[in-house]
Order: structure tokens, then C-alpha cells, then sequence
């Protein structure tokens, strides 16, 4: 017993004294992917985990993959300042490697094997001494799922951006760059949905050609979130047709420090969630491209400016008012064009303040002192009984035949009359006597609003017209009238509080409601003709004017540009439904 007892005690001994004689050696715990994973990320970084440290250096040259990923030498990964395509990143005090394959990724649908031969150790000496296999299999690469406008689509409207969903998330900066439009069209970017990773908007920057053949392709450098190419290459074609019929924005552009040089024509409402609105240059100013000047013109300066641009309801026609800027001190001229084809229709030396009747067929403007009614569809041109030059745009009833006149010498001396222009008559309101101004109508065409200035007579007046019509009566003193929201609610800005603000009003009890959210500029609202709208300018986070929209009622507003990036910013908006 006593031998058996030293020889316990010294095997004891030189256990002790030999590392690991009886200790388990360290053990493969987890892994990441799981073992037999499907659906794998072309760029999914493979983890393994130990149950304690290991000896980093005991793992060299036995963790491999097959096959193997092109520009990655697993062998040359453990190293400690590895600058390949991949590297073993080890964490959590060597309890565990990463590697990490970004710059060479899986391929699409491929079982890729992976191993650990037995030899790996920890610091005391325990040696793991089987081998560890396991697999998994990679997803698919991404595919368009869809186009629109559709393949082979017809009488695409010119105003249309193009709409690509994938497969799943894409990355923006790839994607947007394998996006072409043919023809071209300067200023064109692609954005992706901030709400859909999978969905992106190509934005022309110009308005589309009429009955032209676009075609629109994604190359395969497209790339998902994961850096897996897109799987084939994608054309899809359209042709298009003339302006959409919706509803625009009209918006005059302008960079710092120079008068209006754009047109731009602007959707109201993004075409995907958490996508901008579309807004495509439809007129732009030429501008001087001769070192010794064009004139007045300077080198670089615009040849034209723009003082009003005004869309007609059907979006056939848009009338702007130019001004020219190499000659100085010359009058402003009056030019009526066909959106789509960019043809003139007619252009009218020394006119001004342009509007369209409700159903887009006639444009009432002014001509010195008078007031002309241009027939569009004819191209004909009639002329009001003379009377006071115009102060402002024209003011017309939904049936496009009455029509309110802001006219007088000059603004602190003006007066509101009312014209018919089916018969070419021209009459003052009955009942309304003295300076008057901003008229605005209802929707019914039963009832005229207009600002009253002087003595007990201030504020915003209703008039009865029409076959109905009722006497004059006061409002309210503290309200100016923008434009009706419909015919029982009037719009207008009131300063009876501490400071302006925007309000319904109900003609029948004068009662007040401000709207939800409150314009910037209030001086620079106005009301679409189809009285569902505001329009008006805000300065962005940077100061920068620029284009919103809302209901009538103030509630969700929208962007309609974004121009402060672009160096321009916006001078006036009007909607044209």
C-alpha cells in the first residue's frame, strides 16, 4: 500500500508539472452562421467561438473554406496587419475569430465548406485534436422586380420620373451609378427611398422630349447592401406623350443675386414613400457665352429673366413673362408656349400679368392699359372695354366667364372691377365705391372678396354676385383675403393678434380658424384653382427659400423643390390645380 501510494503521489507530481497530462482541451462552442445556414449575405462575416482563449498562432494554416474566395489567402488573413481582401479579426480575448471577406465576397447560390483541423491549443498546452467541419449555403443575388413606366409603355407623360423596385436592399452610391436614362437628360440623379432600401426613383432633370423613345437601363454593377452584384443586366423602354394632367407646381428659380432664370415644373406628391417630389426644369434662360458681352449682358450673365410663369389647369400651355436682358430698360414680353412640343404658340411685346381661365382655354393679361383675353386653342386675341391698367393678375370664376379686375394707376390708388368675358363687358361692383383691392371669388361664383381700405371701410368685404347676389357687407377689419378654400370658407391673412397670420374664415359668421401649419411667407401664399391647395415659400435649415404645399386647411405640407444644394433658390410658386 505504501508503494501504491508514493507512485499515486508522484504521477500526481508529474502531472502537475507536465501541462494538459489530463486537462480537456479547448472546444468549438458556436458558430456564426450556423452550421448548414441557408439564404447567406454575399458579405456575412464568419465567426467561430471557443469555450476559453486559444493560441492564435496554433490556428494558422489549419482554418480553410472551399472553395475558396478569389483574393483571399486565409494563411496570410492571421496575420496581424493583413491588408488583403479578407482578415481574421480576433475578439473577446481569444475566445473567438472573425473572418471578415468584404473585398471578396460569396458567390450568388453556393454551399461553401468550411474547416478547422484538430491541432489548435490553448495557452496551458490542451490541444484540440479533431477536425471541425460544418457548411453553409449563400442567398441569391438581387434581380429588378419591376419598372414603371412599364416595358414597351405608351404616352408617357413628359413630366414622369422612373420607378425601380429590386429584390431587396441596394446600395445607393453602386446602384444609382448603374442607372442610365437614353437620351440623356442633364441634370437627371437616381434616389433611393429612405423608408425601402429595395426602391429607387430616377428623377429627370428636365422635362422629357414628346412621342420619344426612352430607354432605361441598370448594368450589373449595381450592387445590393451586401455588395452582391445585381444577376443580369435590366432594359426596359417607353414613349412619351404630352404633360401629365394632374395638378403642378409652378416654381420660378433663381440663383443668389440675380432675377428669376428657371422654370421649373413640380409634382404634388412623391412619387414613393420617403422619395422627394419631382420638379423638372421646363424653361431655363440662356445665358451669354461671349467674353465680350451680349449687350448688357456680361459674360455668363442670363440673356433672359423671368418675372411670372403660369400654367395652365390642363397643362397644355404655360404662359411667361420675359424680360430682356441685354437691352436695358426694355419692356417685358408676354410668350404663350405648348409644354410638351416647346413651340411658341404666340409672344406679345410689352405684356404682362398672365392668368388662365379654369378650363385653360383663354389667358387674360395685361397690354399696357388694357386687358386682353388670348384663345389659346384658336390663337385669337380679343380685348376688354378700356378702363384702368391692371395692378395684378386677373382673378376668374370656375366657368371661366366672369372675371375680377385689380386695376387703378397705380397700387395705393386701386379699385376692383368685374368683367364678363363672354360678352367683352366691363363693369364697377355695385354698391362698392372708393380704393379696393386683392378680389378673390368663390367657387360657386356667387360671392366676391376683396380688401377695402380707408376710414370704417377697411378689411375684407363680400359682395354678392351673380343671380344671387346680396348687398356688400363687412367681414372683418382685421382680414385680407388670399383665396376661397370653398364656398362657404374664406382664406385669408389676419392681423388682429400680436402678429399676421393665416385663417379660414366662414362667410357666414366671420369665425376664425388658424390654419394647422402656419406659412414662413405669408405674403407669398396663394390659392390653387382648385381651392384644395396652398402655395407658398419657406426658408429651408439654411435660409434658402424654397417651394411647399399643403392643404387647405394647413395640414401635411410637402416639399416642392430642394434648390439650396443647387446654388438656386425659389422666387415665387403658383399651382396650376
Amino acid at each position: 500500500m505504501a508503494r501504491r501510494a508514493a507512485w499515486l503521489a508522484s504521477f500526481a507530481l508529474l502531472c502537475s508539472l507536465l501541462s494538459g497530462c489530463f486537462a480537456s482541451p479547448p472546444q468549438i462552442i458556436a458558430l456564426d452562421p450556423p452550421r448548414g445556414s441557408l439564404g447567406v449575405q454575399a458579405d456575412a462575416p464568419v465567426e467561430v467561438q471557443f469555450d476559453r482563449a486559444v493560441v492564435a498562432a496554433s490556428l494558422i494554416g489549419r482554418f480553410s473554406m472551399s472553395p475558396q474566395l478569389p483574393g483571399c489567402e486565409l494563411a496570410n488573413a492571421f496575420g496581424p496587419r493583413s491588408t488583403g481582401s479578407c482578415h481574421i479579426k480576433w475578439i473577446d480575448g481569444d475566445t473567438a475569430f472573425v473572418l471578415e471577406h468584404t473585398g471578396a465576397i460569396f458567390a450568388p447560390l453556393t454551399p461553401y465548406k468550411f474547416t478547422v483541423l484538430g491541432g489548435f491549443s490553448d495557452p496551458s498546452g490542451a490541444v484540440n485534436s479533431v477536425d471541425h467541419r460544418w457548411d453553409l449555403t449563400t442567398g441569391s443575388a438581387p434581380v429588378v422586380r419591376g419598372i414603371s413606366p412599364s416595358d414597351g409603355a405608351r404616352g408617357v407623360p413628359i413630366d414622369s420620373v422612373i420607378t425601380i423596385a429590386f429584390s431587396g436592399g441596394m446600395a445607393t452610391a453602386a446602384t444609382a451609378g448603374a442607372v442610365q436614362l437614353d437620351p440623356a437628360v442633364r441634370g437627371t440623379r437616381v434616389v433611393r427611398s429612405t423608408l425601402d432600401a429595395s426602391r429607387f426613383v430616377v428623377y429627370p432633370g428636365r422635362l422629357l422630349l414628346p412621342d420619344t423613345q426612352y430607354l432605361v437601363s441598370i448594368a450589373t454593377t449595381a450592387t445590393d447592401q451586401h455588395r452582391q452584384t445585381l444577376a443580369l443586366p435590366v432594359v426596359s423602354t417607353f414613349r412619351t406623350g404630352n404633360l401629365g394632367t394632374g395638378g403642378h407646381g409652378v416654381v420660378l428659380a433663381e440663383r443668389i443675386g440675380e432675377a428669376p432664370t428657371s422654370v421649373l415644373l413640380t409634382s404634388l406628391g412623391a412619387p414613393e414613400p420617403g422619395t422627394p417630389i419631382a420638379a423638372a426644369v421646363a424653361v431655363e434662360a440662356p445665358r451669354c457665352g461671349d467674353p465680350a458681352g451680349c449687350g448688357a449682358a456680361a459674360l455668363g450673365a442670363p440673356l433672359t429673366t423671368y418675372r411670372a410663369a403660369v400654367l395652365s389647369p390642363r397643362g397644355k400651355w404655360i404662359a411667361i413673362v420675359e424680360d430682356d436682358s441685354t437691352v436695358s430698360g426694355a419692356p417685358p414680353s408676354l410668350v404663350v408656349l405648348d409644354v410638351a412640343r416647346r413651340t411658341v404658340r404666340t409672344e406679345v411685346p410689352g405684356a404682362n400679368l398672365p392668368s388662365w381661365s379654369a378650363d385653360g382655354s383663354t389667358l387674360a393679361y395685361a397690354h399696357g392699359d388694357a386687358v386682353a383675353l388670348f384663345d389659346a386653342d384658336t390663337g385669337t386675341t380679343r380685348t376688354l372695354p378700356a378702363g384702368d391698367p391692371l395692378l395684378s393678375p386677373a382673378v376668374w370664376d370656375q366657368r371661366g366667364e366672369l372675371l375680377a379686375l385689380d386695376v387703378g394707376v397705380d397700387v395705393g390708388h386701386s379699385h376692383v372691377e368685374l368683367a364678363d368675358a363672354v360678352v367683352g363687358a366691363r363693369y364697377a361692383i355695385p354698391g362698392v365705391a372708393g380704393s379696393s383691392t386683392t378680389p378673390a371669388i368663390s367657387p360657386d361664383g356667387s360671392q366676391l372678396a376683396l380688401l377695402r381700405q380707408g376710414g370704417t371701410r377697411t378689411g375684407t368685404w363680400l359682395i354678392g354676385i351673380g343671380p344671387s347676389s346680396a348687398p356688400p357687407r363687412q367681414l372683418d377689419e382685421s382680414l385680407s383675403p388670399v383665396g376661397y378654400s370653398s364656398s362657404g370658407t374664406l382664406v385669408a391673412v389676419s392681423s388682429g393678434g400680436s402678429s399676421a397670420q393665416l385663417v379660414q374664415v366662414s362667410v357666414e359668421s366671420a369665425g376664425q380658424v388658424p390654419i394647422a401649419h402656419q406659412p414662413a411667407v405669408l405674403s407669398s401664399v396663394s390659392v390653387s384653382p382648385s381651392v384644395r391647395r396652398l402655395a407658398f415659400l419657406a426658408p429651408n435649415s439654411a435660409g434658402t427659400l424654397e417651394a411647399f404645399a399643403e392643404n387647405a386647411d394647413g395640414t401635411d405640407p410637402l416639399a416642392l423643390t430642394a434648390l439650396g444644394p443647387e446654388g438656386l433658390e425659389a422666387a415665387v410658386v403658383t399651382l396650376s390645380g
